[in-house]
């Protein structure tokens, strides 16, 4: 496997407590790239495809094509 043949992550995810007038707890997380170092913070869970996507599409953009493509 050549080193950009794969992407690694540290993905941690917590519980933030909120104030009285906030109302409930809030989930938080960073995404962290291994071979960066690259650190992103996020408030919804959702975002995180969003945020592995451009790595993803990276790999397609250095992949070469097949012969005859």
């Amino acid at each position: 496997m050549a080193v950009n043949d794969a992407h690694s992550f540290i993905v941690k995810i917590w519980l933030e407590e909120t104030t009285a007038e906030a109302g409930r707890p809030t989930w938080r997380g960073s995404l962290t790239h291994v071979a960066t170092g690259r650190r992103t913070y996020f408030a919804e869970l959702d975002i995180l495809p969003r945020l592995i996507r451009p790595y993803l599409q990276s790999m397609l953009a250095e992949s070469p094509l097949p012969e005859g493509e």
